[in-house]
Formats: C-alpha cells, sequence, structure tokens
C-alpha cells in the first residue's frame, strides 16, 4: 500500500512539474494563455493577501523541513536505519522548499506572468513530498 502511494505520488509530482513548466511556457508564447494569467493575477491580488501568504507559505515549508530533519536525525542516532528511501525523499523537499523560496523572493508578477500558477503548482508538490515522507516515516519512531 505504501508503494502504490508513493508512485501515485510521485506521478502527480511530475504532472503537476509539466503543468507548471507548460502554463509558464504557453503563457509566454500564446496571447490568450497570457491574457487569462493576466486577469487570474488581478482577481487573486484583489481577493487574497497574496503576497503575505507566500511570506506565510515560505515559513511553514521552511519548519516542516526542520520538523522533518530534527525527527530524522533523532531516527538515526536511535535505530541507526540507513534507507536508500528516505533520503533522496528529503533531499527532494529540500530542493523544491529551496526553489519555491527562491521564486518567492526573487520573482513577482511583473517580471514572471505565471508567477502565482508556478507558485501554488510548487507548494502543492512540496506538500506532496512532504505527505510522502510522513507516510514513510509512520511506521518508525515518529512523534
Amino acid at each position: 500500500m505504501q508503494k502504490i502511494f508513493y508512485w501515485i505520488a510521485t506521478m502527480l509530482q511530475l504532472l503537476l512539474f509539466i503543468a507548471a513548466y507548460g502554463i509558464h511556457i504557453f503563457s509566454i508564447k500564446k496571447m490568450g494563455m497570457m491574457r487569462y494569467v493576466v486577469f487570474m493575477n488581478h482577481q487573486w491580488e484583489e481577493l487574497f493577501p497574496l503576497h503575505q501568504l507566500q511570506y506565510v507559505a515560505v515559513a511553514i515549508l521552511i519548519l516542516i523541513d526542520l520538523i522533518i530533519a530534527a525527527k530524522l536525525t533523532k531516527i538515526k542516532k536511535d535505530c541507526s536505519f540507513a534507507s536508500k528511501m528516505i533520503l533522496p525523499m528529503v533531499i527532494m523537499l529540500t530542493i523544491l522548499t529551496t526553489a519555491f523560496a527562491l521564486l518567492t523572493f526573487a520573482f513577482s508578477t511583473d517580471n514572471f506572468r505565471s508567477f502565482y500558477f508556478v507558485s501554488l503548482i510548487l507548494v502543492i508538490i512540496t506538500l506532496i513530498q512532504d505527505l510522502k515522507i510522513f507516510i514513510y516515516l509512520k511506521k518508525r519512531v515518529w512523534l
């Protein structure tokens, strides 16, 4: 069951990466997509305080990373297990969180039209990665 969830989640992450890339490319090359992205950017900016939410999202993702790192060091000291699966997942989580933080701090909708779409997709991908790690570590000494 755990392996099935892992592969389904990985495929979902891959599809979301492809979707983010497609949205970014089509918002540059296709006028209709660019208009829709600009329209949605304005709609979301009116409805939500997106700048504050982005910084809160970065802080929450970094906090989750730190909690996972602390639990992994605790588990590693207690059980001394070396897993072939957990290390790549944690490395990927760190890369995703860093990418989202850099995207949030370096870009805006002025210079990256599909900024909100790509940011939202990156947060979803990172949360899926967190969920994969939590489920993987569920049977080990967690919390």
